[in-house]
């Protein structure tokens, strides 16, 4: 029996996703957004380089990495930050990723199959204006693009950069948390527990 992972399944995800943007709860502005690609650009063909060992497992569709499970979504449609954020959160009560290492930026950059598509991660702006991972660990690595973070203001912005970006080389750009991105969703690793049923 599976504790907690029940919603972390590419069916958990596919449901989350399509109840977030039927809701109307997607809508950043009147536009509808419509789930067009289905979440299934995880391949099998391509493993991403052998992670540190959990102590539990991970669900079909999710990379396990150290004591977390991984998920990538990179298809056509994109997701603001806090669009990506709340989906992760409906799943097993995730988070976007946070990265503490260069190992861990190459193994999203492995699962992040398209190297075309920028996701969201999980640091943002916090309350001192600083900069903080959603999760609350602690931010001591970090992997700027050069001359990142710049806070620039592009035409038809409505606000800062305040939401960070990975690039398909790795790494990080601090970009308007409007804009429409894919996402790396990360939740604690399932426990596996056995019980039997003893009769009276």
């Amino acid at each position: 029996y599976l504790i907690g992972c029940m919603k972390g399944s590419l069916r958990g995800v596919m449901e989350s996703v399509r109840s977030y943007t039927q809701t109307g709860h997607g809508q950043a502005s009147s536009a509808s957004y419509q789930l067009q690609t289905p979440i299934s650009n995880l391949s099998a063909e391509k493993p991403p380089s052998t992670p540190a060992p959990g102590d539990g497992k991970c669900l079909p569709g999710w990379w396990p990495y150290g004591r977390y499970c991984y998920f990538t979504y990179n298809g056509k449609v994109g997701y603001s930050w806090p669009e990506a954020r709340h989906i992760c959160q409906e799943v097993n009560g995730g988070e976007l990723a946070s990265i503490h290492s260069r190992a861990e930026v190459e193994f999203i950059r492995n699962i992040n199959y398209t190297k075309y598509h920028y996701v969201w991660i999980g640091l943002t702006r916090d309350r001192s204006y600083g900069w903080g991972w959603t999760d609350l660990t602690s931010l001591g690595f970090t992997n700027w693009a050069p001359g990142e973070p710049n806070e620039a203001v592009h035409d038809g912005d409505v606000g800062k950069e305040n939401c960070v970006e990975m690039y398909h080389d790795g790494t990080w750009n601090d970009n308007n948390c409007v804009q429409k991105r894919g996402f790396v969703c990360q939740h604690r690793q399932c426990r596996f527990t056995s019980f039997t049923l003893r009769h009276a």
